[in-house]
């Protein structure tokens, strides 16, 4: 286990959004309109605004196929991809937590502390009193996990529910899922992927049924940052989806031959062979994040 302080160290460990100068620019803009953010924390409907377009928004990608998400036609403003893995651990609270090695370490963190019973997928094979979450780009390597799709049929089969965490969809290509799986429950949304937004806790969670849980009901309740909804929709007014993916993805081919990496659906991820091995975060590989070289890249900036 490599300790934290040379974690930090690791120049290409952390995934971050790309700086991107034209989006950090746009937001900065913002910020100058005070008026604008005055207004917005009395416009009642911001956030109904904000989840309409949001949807909106991931439908119009021309890289990426995700088919059935009007399944799930009920959305809910998050406070990041964060707030939505904490609904679904409270309600799922007597179920098993399982996930593969390599996903996001708040999940490890979170059932090590309050739900000691859990497991990776990769030792135990799941059982019907399980909860999954998985990722889709996956977080280890930035593409499709590919046991997802058989391991979501066994999910179907013995009613296992299931999350999928999209919060690196926004800015990947040739990823095609469909979600119309009774095993899945909850699908979450994230900005600060695409964009270097982390701080403001910009997501969304898709469901199938409005069951009146807590996100729901701060939801109604209008008890949402409306601030963050107002420059979450105007980044997805001003910006495409596919925006960060067409502008970077010659810069990660163009250093991914530079490194001799691999290059993953996910434009500012990489995958490294054994000399990267510091980078590996548990999982079967050694993940990059390529954003900070990007940022350097004055033709593109």
């Amino acid at each position: 286990m490599i300790k934290k302080k040379n974690i930090e160290k690791l120049p290409y460990r952390k995934i971050r959004a790309i700086n991107d100068s034209i989006v950090v620019k746009f937001i900065k803009e913002k910020f100058k309109k005070h008026q604008s953010l005055y207004n917005s924390l009395d416009d009642e409907n911001i956030h109904y605004e904000f989840l309409a377009t949001y949807k909106k928004w991931i439908k119009s990608s021309k890289l990426n196929n995700l088919k059935n998400l009007d399944k799930f036609k009920f959305a809910c403003f998050a406070n990041g991809s964060s707030q939505v893995f904490d609904y679904f651990y409270a309600k799922y609270k007597n179920k098993r937590f399982r996930a593969f090695k390599g996903e996001y370490f708040y999940h490890h963190l979170s059932w090590r502390n309050h739900f000691p019973s859990w497991s990776y997928i990769d030792d135990l094979n799941i059982n019907k009193n399980d909860a999954l979450i998985i990722s889709l780009p996956f977080s280890d390597s930035g593409s499709k996990h590919p046991k997802m799709e058989k391991l979501i049929k066994i999910c179907d089969k013995k009613n296992i529910p299931v999350l999928i965490d999209c919060c690196y969809f926004s800015m990947c290509k040739g990823i095609n899922f469909d979600f119309n799986h009774k095993s899945i429950k909850a699908i979450s949304f994230s900005l600060s992927k695409a964009f270097p937004v982390s701080r403001l806790r910009i997501g969304m969670r898709l469901t199938r049924n409005d069951d009146d849980d807590p996100l729901f009901f701060l939801n109604k309740l209008g008890l949402i940052n409306r601030v963050s909804c107002f420059i979450g929709l105007s980044l997805l007014k001003k910006f495409s989806f596919d925006y960060i993916y067409n502008k970077y993805e010659k810069l990660q081919k163009y250093y991914c031959n530079k490194m001799k990496l691999l290059p993953s659906n996910v434009v500012t991820l990489a995958i490294g062979e054994k000399k990267w091995n510091k980078y590996n975060r548990g999982g079967d590989t050694n993940r990059l994040c390529l954003s900070s070289l990007y940022e350097k890249n004055k033709k593109i900036n």
